[in-house]
């Protein structure tokens, strides 16, 4: 099964339920307070981990990417959060460091240099020793593309919209949002 159909097909399968209109104001956080020494990366490790996340969920002609979904700015926000623990920060700088340094020792150039080709045979060997870092990314990806746009991902309901889903339950106005309560 290809890729892209899996995550259509699981994607799809999470979302089934609602179908009533969203009657709400649209809201998105503003990611450009995000201050990225909270987030415990560095602006190198965030270029690694986007054409990371790029590359796991590539745009198609009638399907998002991870850039699509804002699933970057998504997972900058997450870490932002001064509730999440210091290890989450460290598992992700520690993910993109080692890929970082991987895509040097054998290319000579950052992973975000790379073809098509050469990140994916860099990814396949970085996952035989560390696929937890993979996994947690595309979780963050899929976050990206099935949350309420409220909260800042799923960018003008474009994964909503390439899954034909109609969420069923009324939105959060931007003052009730989970974590202002």
């Amino acid at each position: 099964m290809k890729r892209r159909h899996f995550l259509r097909w699981g994607a799809g399968g999470m979302l089934l339920g609602g179908a009533g209109l969203v009657r709400s104001a649209a809201w998105v956080p503003d990611f450009s307070a995000i201050r990225l020494e909270a987030t415990g990366l560095d602006a190198r490790h965030w270029a690694t981990v986007a054409a990371v996340q790029e590359h796991l969920l590539p745009a198609e002609k009638h399907a998002p990417g991870a850039k699509d979904v804002n699933a970057t700015a998504w997972l900058q926000w997450v870490l932002s959060d001064p509730s999440v623990d210091d290890r989450q920060r460290r598992f992700f700088r520690k993910g993109a460091e080692e890929v970082h340094g991987l895509s040097l020792r054998l290319h000579g150039k950052p992973f975000q240099a790379l073809s098509p080709a050469d990140r994916e045979a860099l990814l396949r060997r970085y996952e035989e020793h560390n696929p937890l870092w993979l996994r947690e990314l595309l979780n963050y990806i899929m976050e990206a593309l099935l949350t309420d746009p409220v909260y800042g991902g799923n960018t003008g309901q474009v994964g909503w919209k390439w899954l034909g889903h109609r969420p069923g339950y009324r939105r959060p106005p931007a003052g009730k949002r989970y974590f202002l309560l």
